[in-house]
């Protein structure tokens, strides 16, 4: 009967221990098997540089077609601007004119 309650006060003692080692085991396992694991985190490096190159992309497209919608504002209206966009969306075009439509 001696016996089995040092077993249980060694226990008791050695409670945080376990938990920590416990924790350990978990985290450890998680890191090198999970989900976000550091395996997956250098798989999507090369996704994520070519995602940053799309988004410089279209912030330049986004800063051309702000600087043509400032242009065609009343205040600042290009003429140059504003025939080409006519002949584009109405679709006039002069009789010595040669037009070609792409898609």
């Amino acid at each position: 009967m001696k016996r089995t309650v040092d077993i249980f006060a060694v226990f008791k003692k050695n409670i945080p221990l376990l938990i920590g080692i416990c924790l350990c085991v978990y985290f450890s396992y998680h890191i090198i098997f999970g989900r976000c694991s550091y395996p997956q985190l250098t798989s999507l490096r090369p996704v994520a540089i070519a995602k940053i190159g799309e988004l410089d992309s279209l912030k330049e497209k986004t800063a051309l077609l702000e600087g043509k919608v400032t242009l065609m504002r009343p205040a600042t209206l290009s003429t140059d601007l504003l025939e080409e966009q006519i002949r584009y969306i109405l679709g006039y075009n002069k009789s010595d004119e040669i037009v070609i439509l792409s898609r």
